[in-house]
């Protein structure tokens, strides 16, 4: 094979297998001499010995070495082009058998220290390789053995250093890796983790009807422009704003009319004395009038309502606070024989005289409901005996802190119940005798004796017993009373399987509402009995400790008529809870972790 001489006097010879495993470590030969920076030889001089002979192939004249020292006449003149090609060392293979690269080079050419480069500058820039390969020093040009301590040069990236190079640099040879950091999923908030997931029946498109309502309600302050509107959709665009809580004086006479003859106003916060005076004044005709927090009422007002509405038969007020007793004996002196129902809610102002004056005045009231007024006690009830009429009863939630620190008559009890109960309960249709922390099952034993015709009963939050509840439906069950429709028991804490039991088996065929929320140790048996009451359309299970998935799907499965089902606080629950087309089961606690 032929050989080649350079003008240096090395001669390069084939590639040996140890000058490929060498090239494949990013040991190149060329790189010896491809300092920049290294001394430039002039072109028209030719090198010494070079010469050509049989075999060889001439190589082109290389330029000598500038002399070191420059005229100053000479900075004036134009600089000198480079060489096109550096000259390359020529390695012979037996060079590349030394210890480093940086012995093998030839015996003409310069060394590293002659060509101003450090050895480690020469290695090319790349990836770091598997443990046990084999790589070149980024500071001294070694080759060494690649460990898991290996570590990057800290001045030329991607380049790596041997162990003896490491201290040079600051660099610590055995220092532990740093693993790259897991990416942690965000931890979800609190919120998040006990979200509440309502199944509710996905509904179709959205009737153009509600579009409309929805609309009217975000436009409601242009009043002026929407023309007549239906009652019944009126009604829906009253509920809508009252919801946003935007009726303002302004905008309430949309809803104002010398026509209607009921009205229902949900949200009366932001109506002061004149929005009621305009109301009665354009409403002159109303038989039914319902107002919920209405807080702004005052005695003036209902004063002024006396004259003006003169059809007035059913009027419901919640929070009307401000009205004093002088307001009351006027409205019901003027309105009272007309009045067919009176739902009275926070009036601390109504007083024993008052409620005297009530069943003097109203002969025809059918309908009475007292909550939360600060005055009632035990007194109250023996007047409300002589209405005769009463077919609808509501005591509930009196205040018995300030009559007991007054000292001003006693809590009602279940004597006061009883002595009621004796002269008005055969009429009665519905009865509410909720939060009277007095009552027992005492009034359980006045109820089944007196009222007959009970189809809606409310005792929640009294101090009933299992036992006795129990002992009451069946009682009612032993004398063929009829089924109740409407049944709730709420925050009946001591009330458990047996008081459920004989409600299944005494009003399970004619049952439609029931709440038991608050029932803490019914079991989910007894629970899963409430698959047999085929008309029951709403269901309250909340804090119902014991109810799982299968009491649920029990419930969705017998229950042909339900509708609603909450579950608030049943801990036991999953998301995998079965749904059923047109329930909806609200309150179901999913945590996502």
């Amino acid at each position: 094979m032929s050989r080649r001489r350079n003008g240096d006097g090395s001669v390069r010879g084939p590639a040996s297998a140890l000058t490929n495993f060498l090239a494949s470590l990013g040991v190149e030969p060329s790189a010896l001499n491809s300092n920049p920076y290294a001394p430039r030889q002039d072109d028209s001089t030719p090198q010494a010995g070079s010469s050509s002979g049989p075999g060889t192939t001439p190589i082109p004249e290389e330029p000598e070495q500038q002399d070191e020292d420059i005229d100053s006449d000479d900075l004036d003149e134009a600089p000198r082009r480079p060489a096109k090609r550096a000259r390359v060392a020529s390695v012979d293979s037996d060079d590349l058998d030394a210890d480093s690269p940086s012995a093998a080079t030839a015996s003409g050419s310069a060394t590293p220290a002659s060509n101003g480069l450090a050895p480690g500058a020469r290695v090319r820039a790349s990836a770091l390789k598997a443990v046990g390969e084999f790589m070149a020093c980024g500071e001294c040009g070694k080759t060494f053995t690649v460990t898991a301590y290996t570590k990057e040069h800290p001045l030329r990236s991607r380049t790596w250093l041997c162990v003896q190079c490491c201290p040079k640099l600051g660099v610590d040879a055995f220092a532990k890796p740093k693993k790259a950091s897991a990416t942690k999923k965000p931890v979800p908030k609190k919120a998040e983790r006990g979200k509440i997931v309502h199944y509710e029946e996905t509904k179709g498109a959205i009737p153009l009807g509600d579009i409309c309502i929805k609309l009217i309600g975000e436009h409601i302050d242009d009043v002026e422009s929407l023309g007549d509107i239906g009652a019944f959709n009126l009604d829906q665009v009253c509920q809508i704003i009252c919801k946003n809580r935007v009726l303002t004086p302004e905008n309430a006479k949309l809803f104002y009319s010398t026509d209607r003859q009921d009205l229902a106003i949900y949200d009366c916060t932001n109506l002061v004395h004149e929005s009621y005076l305009a109301l009665a004044n354009l409403c002159p005709n109303l038989v039914s009038l319902n107002l919920q927090m209405c807080g702004q009422i005052s005695t003036d007002t209902l004063k002024a309502w006396g004259k003006s509405l003169k059809h007035l038969k059913n009027l419901e007020l919640n929070g009307p606070f401000l009205i004093r007793k002088e307001g009351w004996v006027d409205f019901i002196n003027a309105r009272g024989t007309h009045l067919e129902s009176l739902r009275i809610t926070q009036s601390p102002r109504i007083d024993l005289e008052t409620i005297e004056l009530l069943v003097k005045k109203c002969k025809n009231l059918k309908c009475l409901q007292l909550s939360e007024v600060g005055q009632l006690n035990s007194d109250f009830l023996a007047p409300l005996s002589k209405l005769s009429k009463l077919e609808s009863l509501a005591i509930t939630c009196p205040g018995d802190k300030l009559v007991v620190e007054d000292g001003d008559g006693t809590p009602v009890s279940d004597e006061a119940v009883e002595e009621l109960l004796a002269k008005i309960g055969g009429h009665l249709t519905s009865l509410d005798l909720s939060d009277n922390r007095e009552l027992t099952d005492a009034s359980l034993a006045s109820i089944g004796k007196h009222c007959k015709r009970l189809s809606s009963l409310c005792l929640r939050h009294n101090d009933l017993s299992d036992d006795g509840v129990a002992a009451f439906f069946k009682g009612l069950e032993a004398v063929k009373r009829p089924g109740f429709k409407h049944l709730d028991f709420e925050k009946g804490h001591d009330l458990s399987s047996a008081a459920l039991d004989a409600i299944v088996s005494h009003s399970g065929q004619t049952l439609e509402y029931l709440s038991i929320l608050g029932w803490r140790t019914v079991s989910a048996d007894a629970v899963s009995l409430l698959a047999g009451c085929k008309r029951l359309q709403f269901l309250d299970l909340g804090w119902c400790r014991n109810v799982t998935d299968f009491t649920v799907k029990d419930v969705l499965d017998g229950c042909d008529a339900i509708k609603t089902v909450r579950v608030w606080g049943c801990n036991q629950l999953t998301d995998r809870v079965p749904r059923k087309r047109g329930v909806k089961v609200v309150g179901i606690e999913t945590h996502a972790i």
